[in-house]
């Protein structure tokens, strides 16, 4: 398994868009337009290969100076509880790190709370329903 940086042209980010898009917004028919924020062509993505195949992806966004958001964290369903979805988080913390970062945050889906937990993040505020998906979240706050 190796950990790779991806570009917006490579073939990988477009299958890494695709797991996105069939993980977190086909079940509740969302368009395929939602993958695209504002973030997205300035984000760092990094994903997870082996023998060529996309296993698990990550985005890291500097939202503000020294502010960094950590978002889309996906893993191949087949290749979920091998430690893939750690692997990318701390790959995008090292990066943030390197870039300046005061504080890292993501929105974590509470099932995912204590991976979050075990690699440095605190639950901020009360748990919300994400808008778009229906699906249960809460923020994740690492400071430095």
């Amino acid at each position: 398994m190796e950990l790779i940086h991806l570009e917006s042209t490579d073939e990988l980010y477009k299958e890494a868009l695709d797991l996105r898009y069939d993980l977190f917004f086909r079940s509740p028919g969302l368009p395929r337009k939602i993958l695209f924020d504002a973030l997205e062509c300035s984000s760092f993505h990094i994903a997870a290969v082996e023998n060529g195949s996309l296993c698990a992806y990550g985005q890291l966004s500097e939202e503000s100076p020294r502010i960094f958001k950590i978002s889309q964290m996906v893993v191949r369903p087949d290749m979920q509880g091998q430690g893939l979805g750690a692997s990318i988080l701390t790959k995008l913390t090292h990066e943030a790190l390197e870039k300046g970062a005061e504080e890292i945050y993501l929105n974590a889906r509470l099932h995912a709370v204590s991976m979050y937990e075990r690699l440095g993040f605190k639950a901020s505020g009360k748990f919300y329903v994400a808008k778009s998906t229906g699906v249960p979240h809460i923020k994740m706050i690492r400071r430095i």
